[in-house]
C-alpha cells in the first residue's frame, strides 16, 4: 500500500503512547500500549506513526531551516520582532536556551525515536504473514532512529541515547544523561548497517516511495561517517572515517537506477508529477496535492510578495513566504554564467520592495490551497558531493575533483581544476549552489571549515555577534531544569 496514502491514518493507540516529551519526567506508560500489539497491520499501523514524526516541522518540515540555512546565513527570517524575536534568532547568532524553536525541535526528535523504539519492542508480539516483514520493519525503525541521532548529534553534539523504550519513572531518570558523541555516533552506524544488510530493497519504487531503503542506509552511513570525520573532536580519526565514508556512500552510488548522472536534468528531483519515481531521489518525505490532511505548504515559505517572472510563480494563492535569500549573497553564490540550478531553480522578487531571490524547488499550482511538494531528503547529488568531501579529507584530490565535476558538468559548468584549500571551498560552494533550501546548509559548513574558520566566515556575512558558542545549539533550558547537562559552552541558562 503506497505510504502517502496512508501516513495520515494513525491508530490512536501509536501516537497517545508517544506524545510525550522526552525527558519531562513524566512516566510515558501513564497510557499503556497494553496488549494493543495482535496483528501485523497494528505493527503497520504504528510504522507508520514513526515515519509521520519524521514530518514535523523541525525534523523534515517548514521550521527546519532555522536550524540549517538560517544558521548558516544562506537565508534570513526578514521579520525580526515575530515571537520576541525568537524566530530571527537564527539569523544573527542569538538564540539562547529558553527558545522555543530549539525546545520543539529536541522534542520532535525524541518523539520520532520513541515510536521507533516501540515498534522495535513489539515487533516479537505478533506473527507475520511474510518472513521478511518484520525484518524489514526492524530495519526502517533503526534508519529513522539513526537519521534522527545523526540530527540530533549535529544540532546538539552529546546527546541522551535511548534505543529502548522507557518503562517507568526510574529508567527516564537514567536515561536523563548526555552520552559521549562517539557512543551516539556508534549507534547511528550500527542502526545503519542493520538497515544496509536487511531485506529492505536497494530502492523503493514508486508505490513505495516514502519509506527506507538500502540505499538510504548506506547515503546516512556515509554521511554520519563524514560528519564524524570533520568533527574537530575526532581529528585523529579523521583518515579512517573519511575512508569508510567513501566505502559506504560508494556502496549507495551503486545501486544507482541510472548509468550517467550528467543527463539527468537538474529540476527532475524537485518535478511535482515525477518525483516519486525521479530517479535522482534516494529518499523523501511524500505528500499528495489536494489532499486536505496530507498536503505540505513548503511553497509557502519562500514566494516573495512580487515576483520577476510568472512563469516561476510557486503557488496559485501568491502566498507569501517567510524565508528569503539576499540578493548580494544569491549573486555571489551563483557566480559562474550558464549555471542551470539558477537558471531553472531560482527566482527573483520583492519583499516590501527590498529585492530577494526565492527557491521554485517547491512549486504547486492547484487551486485548492493544499499542496503536494515533497521534501527530498537525499538524492543522489548529495551522495556524488559527499564522494568528493570524503575523498578531499582522505587525501585523494583527484577523486575528488572527478566527483565534484559530475555535478558541475550536470549544471551547466565548466570542469573545475582547484587544488588544496580551494578545492575543498570549490567543493563547499558547489553543495551550497546545489542543495540551496534542502536544509543542509549548516551541517555541511561544520564539515567543510574549521570552528574560526566558520566565525570568519559568518562575521564576513555581518554576523557580528556569532562566536564558538554557536557552534551548537543550546541544550533547550526544560531539560537542564530536569537535570540533564552540561549545558553547551557559552550559553546561560
Amino acid at each position: 500500500m503506497k505510504l502517502k496514502y496512508i501516513i495520515a491514518a494513525l491508530l490512536v493507540a501509536a501516537t497517545s503512547v508517544s506524545c510525550n516529551k522526552f525527558l519531562d519526567l513524566s512516566d510515558p506508560d501513564a497510557v499503556t500500549v497494553g496488549n494493543f500489539y495482535q496483528t501485523e497491520s497494528d505493527i503497520e499501523q504504528s510504522v507508520y506513526g514513526a515515519y509521520a514524526q519524521l514530518k514535523n516541522g523541525y525534523i523534515c518540515g517548514t521550521s527546519q531551516w532555522y536550524l540549517e540555512e538560517c544558521k548558516a546565513n544562506m537565508l534570513f527570517y526578514p521579520d525580526t520582532g515575530v515571537n520576541a524575536g525568537e524566530n530571527a534568532s537564527f539569523d544573527n547568532a542569538s538564540v539562547v536556551s529558553t527558545n522555543q524553536f530549539v525546545a520543539s525541535a529536541w522534542n520532535a526528535y525524541y518523539v520520532c525515536i520513541k515510536r521507533a523504539n516501540i515498534v522495535l519492542k513489539h515487533l516479537d508480539d505478533v506473527t507475520y504473514a511474510n518472513a521478511s516483514t518484520k525484518a524489514i520493519y526492524e530495519a526502517e525503525m533503526r534508519f529513522l532512529r539513526a537519521f534522527c541521532y545523526y540530527r540530533l548529534v549535529c544540532h546538539f553534539g552529546s546527546v541522551p541515547l535511548v534505543l529502548e523504550t522507557l518503562e517507568n519513572l526510574d529508567a527516564i531518570k537514567a536515561a536523563n544523561v548526555r552520552t559521549d558523541k562517539e557512543k551516539v555516533y556508534q549507534a547511528i552506524f550500527d542502526d545503519c548497517k542493520a538497515a544496509a544488510e536487511s531485506p529492505l530493497p536497494n530502492l523503493q519504487n514508486k508505490a513505495n516511495c516514502g519509506r527506507a531503503s538500502k540505499a538510504a542506509a548506506y547515503t546516512l552511513w556515509g554521511k554520519a561517517l563524514l560528519q564524524m570525520a570533520t568533527d574537530p573532536d575526532f581529528s585523529a580519526q579523521k583518515a579512517s572515517l573519511s575512508g569508510n565514508a567513501i566505502t559506504q556512500l560508494q556502496a549507495a552510488w551503486n545501486m544507482k537506477p541510472f548509468s550517467d548522472f550528467t543527463t539527468l536534468p537538474v529540476e527532475d528531483a524537485f518535478d511535482l508529477e515525477n518525483q516519486d519515481s525521479a530517479p535522482e531521489n534516494i529518499f523523501q518525505m511524500v505528500y499528495i496535492s489536494g489532499s486536505t490532511t496530507a498536503n505540505s505548504s513548503f511553497n509557502t515559505q519562500f514566494r516573495p510578495t512580487d515576483i520577476d517572472d510568472p512563469a516561476k510563480e510557486v503557488n496559485p494563492k501568491k502566498s507569501a513566504g517567510s524565508f528569503f535569500m539576499r540578493e548580494n549573497y544569491c549573486e555571489a553564490l551563483y557566480d559562474e554564467p550558464g549555471d542551470l540550478r539558477f537558471q531553472k531553480l531560482i527566482g527573483h522578487g520583492l519583499r516590501n520592495k527590498i529585492p530577494f531571490y526565492y527557491t521554485v524547488k517547491y512549486a504547486d499550482m492547484n487551486a485548492s490551497g493544499y499542496y503536494g511538494c515533497n521534501f527530498i531528503v537525499f538524492r543522489y547529488a548529495d551522495v556524488a558531493l559527499m564522494l568528493a568531501e570524503a575523498n578531499y579529507h582522505a587525501g585523494k584530490a583527484s577523486e575528488a575533483l572527478t566527483w565534484l565535476n559530475m555535478v558541475r558538468k550536470r549544471a551547466g559548468l565548466a570542469n573545475s581544476t582547484a587544488s588544496g584549500t580551494a578545492l575543498r571551498d570549490a567543493i563547499y560552494h558547489e553543495r551550497n549552489r546545489e542543495f540551496a533550501y534542502e536544509g543542509k546548509a549548516w551541517s555541511d559548513m561544520k564539515r567543510g571549515y574549521s570552528k574560526s574558520e566558520i566565525k570568519e566566515i559568518m562575521h564576513g556575512l555581518n554576523v557580528t555577534m556569532y562566536s564558538d558558542t554557536h557552534y551548537l545549539l543550546p541544550i533547550p533550558h526544560a531539560q537542564i531544569i530536569l537535570g540533564l547537562g552540561p549545558q553547551n559552552p557559552g550559553y546561560q541558562d
